[in-house]
């Protein structure tokens, strides 16, 4: 739980950060943008938290599964999903062993 924790926060470091990370005009935070209503929402903490519990859904998908439904958008990350569901393979099969 702590490690999904963690690989959300990065997460939201990328959404929050995405004009330095994206080498196409293609990103998740435009991506989560488009599907979710964010008008209702009263102030940025709740498009933080939004970002925060996306980052958690696809930190515990990625690293357990190795799948997603929100899947990389640009050149950044990719790297980092990839990089993401490696320590998740060393760490699952660290745990089995």
């Amino acid at each position: 739980l702590w490690l999904n924790h963690l690989g959300s926060c990065l997460w939201w470091v990328f959404v929050r950060n995405y004009k330095e990370f994206s080498d196409t005009e293609n990103n998740w935070n435009d991506y989560i943008l488009a599907e979710v209503d964010v008008s209702e929402l009263v102030s940025n903490d709740g498009l933080d938290g939004l970002w925060y519990v996306s980052g958690f859904y696809w930190s515990v998908t990625a690293m357990f599964s190795g799948a997603s439904s929100r899947q990389p958008r640009n050149y950044g990350e990719i790297v980092f999903s990839i990089v993401y569901i490696i320590f998740g393979m060393l760490f699952g099969s660290s745990l089995i062993s």
